[in-house]
């Protein structure tokens, strides 16, 4: 597994600080044909947008270097034998390191940060081997068990729709982002459509993967504008041979939902980025819910919890805008159209990253160490005197 970083979180998004509102339209435009195209298809992003490609690719690069964008493939851990669970820890109070500490050594994890709210705690996002959800219930219910933590919350999840970046909501005469609650109320009651395959609860979590695949896809979650020559020289593999796998393998078996492109829209000294459970009362709400934050500007991605009519995204908002947002939420109640939320707020730089687990993979199905996991838990809390 390849860690992608605390990267300095602090750093890039500090960085965006001073770039924050310097995005024009054919940024926007740039940035929408990533989202539908891929970050590795310039060329075609270029002609449909009406520039040079050397255009499209200087600005890119220049959004990377100042760091307001982020490009990533989204794998589809579905139909790799994995499922996705978004999970919320409440530290017993003067345990918040060391149950930082303990989740870490649980090397499934995906996503992991500091959150504060209701309480002080750690969050995250797990992929865990089908049929060993038990065990990985166990190993959370211990940190309760040592006195590390006095509670948790399991949301097990479809996997998770990154949202793409829209001009919607984009005013050009400004040259920034606007938002407009009163325009989205009204979508959440009148919008129709269907849900995205990728938030559409599973019948089977299969595992159509194999290691090659895997170490594709790893390499496509560090960078998503690698050309396919570039990983074959790096894994050592024909290029033919691993051209064929993600051909063959990687898109005909959907092991890949989509590539990310994040874009830090507003200063984080003046944002937040908040995890929300949403609950609704019929599937009907959900979908309309879900569908009216498609196009906007603050959701950075979007899942469904399994056997339940509830919703869970990763949000980033201007702090004014949250409140807003909230006051949103309060008349989505009043109008039926949602039951009740609840959110924790992300210490955005606290948090960490990794890759697919691959080294965990044997070629043929997922190596979950349930006895490794609870012996270096034992060492973990014995070097925190617990």
């Amino acid at each position: 597994m390849v860690v992608l970083g605390s990267e300095s979180l602090d750093v890039k998004i500090r960085d965006a600080l001073s770039l924050w509102n310097k995005i024009d339209e054919t940024d926007l435009k740039i940035l929408e044909g990533l989202s539908m195209l891929g970050p590795r298809n310039y060329k075609l992003i270029a002609e449909r947008i009406g520039v040079p490609s050397s255009t499209v690719q200087y600005r890119i690069q220049r959004m990377l270097n100042n760091s307001t964008l982020f490009l990533h493939v989204n794998p589809y851990h579905t139909n790799m034998g994995l499922k996705k669970a978004v999970i919320f820890l409440e530290a017993y109070p003067g345990q918040e390191d060391v149950l930082l500490d303990c989740l870490r050594l649980h090397d499934y994890w995906l996503y992991l940060c500091r959150i504060y709210g209701p309480f002080e705690g750690c969050g995250g996002v797990w992929t865990v081997p089908k049929g060993r959800e038990g065990d990985f219930i166990d190993y959370m219910k211990g940190l309760i068990d040592a006195g590390v933590a006095s509670s948790i919350e399991v949301n097990w999840t479809t996997c998770h729709e990154g949202i793409p970046v829209k001009s919607r909501w984009f005013d050009y005469e400004m040259g920034s982002w606007i938002f407009d609650w009163r325009e989205w109320l009204v979508e959440v009651e009148t919008i129709e459509g269907d849900l995205p395959w990728t938030i559409v609860e599973p019948d089977d979590w299969p595992i159509r993967v194999d290691k090659i695949d895997l170490l594709i896809i790893k390499e496509l979650e560090v960078d998503g504008r690698q050309s396919l020559t570039t990983i074959s020289k790096k894994l050592g593999i024909n290029v033919e041979n691993l051209k064929y796998h993600y051909r063959n393998h990687v898109l005909k078996n959907d092991l890949i939902e989509g590539y990310q492109v994040e874009i830090f829209r507003f200063p984080s000294l003046i944002s937040e980025m908040v995890w929300f459970k949403f609950y609704f009362s019929s599937y009907e709400k959900f979908v309309k819910f879900t569908l009216s934050l498609h196009d906007k500007p603050f959701p950075i991605h979007l899942g469904k919890v399994l056997g339940e009519l509830a919703l869970t995204s990763f949000m980033y908002l201007p702090k004014m805008e949250f409140r807003r947002f909230i006051a949103c939420l309060s008349e989505l109640i009043a109008r039926g159209l949602l039951v009740r939320y609840h959110y924790y707020f992300q210490d955005m730089f606290q948090s960490w990253r990794e890759t697919i687990p691959y080294q965990h993979f044997d070629g043929k199905a997922w190596i979950y160490d349930k006895e490794r996991y609870q012996e270096e838990l034992k060492e973990t809390l014995s070097k925190w005197g617990k």
